[in-house]
């Protein structure tokens, strides 16, 4: 019989194992943040009994990508099945405890209340007392003067000490009220997370025999986080290399905060298409051929952009006025002007779900676009529907709107030296594994993390192009730049220490030599002057010639050589009414076929250059305002 309880008992125990699911509080151990996206890896432990017993990963992400998820252990036990699923946020032991505070302290006031209001009762009960005695009094019986003046003043007085303290109490019994108010109010603020949606990962284990520590290791995929990469590009001497700082501003609004934990940046981006592109026949005289695009299923959307500006049109091409641009999720927006161009501002603070611009028009269909760029144009193409459905409209003429937001700089973390990290190279991507510990909140916030500090080797040159902008540009010259891991990024740069500008990298159809401007260097000097004295004009007949000259001139200040290149040009007519000749630019190299000329000069320290050029317009009289 006592077997047969024990038995009983056994049983119960493991059906009990078996039907109670095991919470599991995991560490956030490392995160892989992509171009757009992150995966997630936390790592939990617990013991098991024997049988079949049912888990589950709490207080995750609700924006687990469910196909992502990846689930090892370690231990004699076999997974039969993992599944993500929605659930609310548990109500910590700080919010309960916060929540007792607030009904005792609401106990208190209110208890105040009362005994208030009782007071007041009291007082307007004395006060009517005091009335009624009034009148009684001088019904009953007739009195002397001196006693009516008495009366009077006791009646008086005691009636401005009642109404002076009913007018205290109700003030007090008034602030008592909004002390209460705001006491609800922050109530409800703490507990609004109560209901928050929060994801778990349920798994389902199979053991023989009781482990007594068994180890999960979870991985998961977040689509709303990434990082941009940007740079910090300084010349110190022309004479040495340039430095580079990598950074990556990086982001995250997954709903879990990333605390203390081990960081990687990634190139890739997972939410592009891994499959390659076919071709399908293309046959001729067919007009609905159109070539398969490789596009990314969701182009990456940059927190950092604070104005957006494009412009508008069909998908011919032609500019589209009145086209409505707002922002997802809130009331901003603005309309294109008449060449279908816009501009709008995005706040620092947004909703978690404003992302997107959404584009419309009238009998276009509507497009949504995250602002991932300060430039973005759009082509809308025609909803053949709506305009079937159209008979008639009147177009009115809306106000312009400039929506502006304010324009905030969000500092996050910066480490004031290079992380160590190591370098992985994949066969489709590259990776920086940082070993120092950070912390990203779950914010929406940008925070800065530097990276590392290159050298790259450099040949420096200046070039100028005087016609059009009298400044002097700094470039940089790196070959093979392939092998420093750069990608398309804005550039902060730094000339001898001070900041002289921004810059963007932009490696599209970049060849063997990358071209990096530096920005404009006062130290170098140029001028062009158009020489009057030798500008004249003759005439013959119906024919005029017109000489023109014009003298370059630069000085280098800097205490280093330089090299320097000055581009100008001659016109180039097209119609034979009109010829250029007598081309002349003395130790420069033309190009015929545009008229583009350049001189290229290797300036000693405080020394200086000049050059002249010339031509000939020949052309009839009536065409002298196309000469200018």
């Amino acid at each position: 019989m006592k077997r047969y309880l024990l038995f009983l008992l056994f049983s119960s125990a493991v059906a009990w194992a078996e039907s109670t699911p095991v919470p599991l509080t995991s560490k956030l151990e490392k995160v892989t943040v992509f171009l757009n996206g992150a995966q997630i890896q936390r790592t939990a432990q617990t013991s098991l009994p024997a049988g079949r017993t049912e888990l589950y990963f709490k207080e995750l992400s609700s924006k687990i990508d469910k196909q992502s998820i990846q689930l090892s252990g370690e231990g004699n036990f076999t997974v039969l099945s993992v599944q993500a699923q929605q659930s609310y946020a548990e109500e910590g032991s700080s919010r309960l405890e916060k929540t007792r505070q607030f009904e005792k302290r609401r106990a208190e006031i209110e208890a105040k209340i009362q005994l208030e209001q009782k007071l007041l009762q009291v007082y307007k009960q004395e006060e009517n007392l005091l009335l009624k005695n009034q009148e009684l009094g001088g019904k009953v019986q007739t009195l002397k003067a001196s006693e009516i003046k008495e009366a009077a003043d006791f009646q008086r007085t005691r009636l401005t000490e009642v109404l002076t303290k009913q007018l205290d109490l109700e003030r007090k019994i008034s602030q008592y009220e909004e002390e209460i108010k705001a006491l609800n109010s922050e109530r409800t603020r703490i507990n609004t997370n109560t209901d928050q949606q929060v994801g778990e990962v349920w798994i389902t284990v199979s053991s023989t025999q009781p482990i007594p520590k068994a180890q999960f290791t979870l991985t998961y995929f977040v689509a709303d986080a990434g990082w941009i990469p940007s740079y910090d590009a300084r010349v110190n001497d022309l004479t040495k290399p340039l430095q580079m700082g990598y950074k990556a501003q990086v982001f995250q609004y997954t709903g879990e905060n990333w605390n203390q934990v081990q960081l990687s940046l990634s190139n890739a981006d997972p939410r592009q298409r891994a499959t390659q592109s076919m071709l399908r026949p293309w046959v001729t005289g067919q007009t609905n051929y159109y070539p398969e695009q490789d596009t990314p299923i969701s182009q990456t959307y940059n927190p950092t952009v604070t104005q957006v500006s494009g412009k508008v049109t069909d998908v011919s091409g032609i500019a589209l006025a009145n086209a409505s641009v707002t922002l997802s999720g809130t009331s901003l927006g603005t309309l294109t002007d008449e060449n279908g161009l816009y501009r709008l501002s995005i706040p620092p603070k947004l909703p978690q779900n404003a992302t997107q611009l959404v584009f419309a028009g009238i009998g276009f269909r509507s497009q949504r676009k995250p602002f991932f760029s300060e430039i973005l144009d759009v082509q809308l193409e025609a909803d053949q529907q709506a305009l079937n459905e159209v008979v008639a409209i009147g177009y009115g003429t809306p106000r312009k709107q400039d929506i502006v937001g304010a324009v905030a700089t969000v500092k996050g973390k910066v480490a004031g030296v290079p992380l160590e990290l190591n370098e992985k190279e994949a066969p489709t991507s590259f990776t920086y594994d940082i070993k120092m510990p950070y912390t990203i909140p779950s914010d929406g916030k940008v925070y800065a993390v530097e990276v590392k500090q290159v050298e790259l080797p450099a040949l420096y040159e200046y070039s100028a192009v005087p016609k059009l902008n009298s400044d002097v540009f700094l470039t940089a010259q790196i070959p093979n730049w392939e092998q420093y891991g750069l990608l398309n990024g804005d550039i902060q740069l730094f000339l001898e220490g001070n900041y002289v500008g921004k810059s963007t990298l932009n490696l599209e159809n970049m060849g063997d030599t990358l071209r990096l401007s530096l920005g404009r260097d006062k130290a170098v000097q140029v001028q062009r002057i158009k020489k009057k004295e030798f500008t004249k004009k003759s005439f013959l007949g119906s024919t005029q010639s017109e000489e023109r000259r014009y003298e370059i001139s630069v000085r280098n200040t800097r205490r280093q050589p330089i090299s320097l290149v000055v581009y100008d040009q001659f016109p180039i007519s097209k119609m034979k009414e009109i010829e250029i000749l007598d081309r002349q630019a003395s130790g420069a190299e033309v190009n015929h076929e545009t008229g583009i000329f350049h001189w290229r000069w290797n300036l000693k320290p405080g020394e200086a250059q000049s050059a002249p050029f010339s031509y000939t317009i020949r052309s009839p009289k009536a065409t002298a305002s196309l000469l200018e």
